[in-house]
């Protein structure tokens, strides 16, 4: 997978957090991946969720999700 600019993180956390949390719920998730055949960046959602969600929370914040494609 290649890696994003930190602006591109940034773009990509923003159009998947649709309530402006500051963190991605497991449900907007879904949302994102049933308009883009359940991938994110190459990688199926539930691959992404067990490697990003660090601490276990189930919610990706900008920290985690910048580990992950930055």
């Amino acid at each position: 997978m290649e890696k994003l600019t930190e602006a591109e993180v940034k773009a990509l956390f923003d159009e998947i957090d649709t309530d402006q949390s500051g963190e991605i719920r497991l449900s907007e998730l879904r949302d994102y991946g049933l308009a883009n055949e359940g991938t994110l960046g190459g990688v199926k959602l539930a691959d992404f969720v067990r490697q990003a969600d660090s601490d276990g929370d189930r919610r990706i914040t900008l920290a985690e999700f910048k580990k992950h494609f930055a």
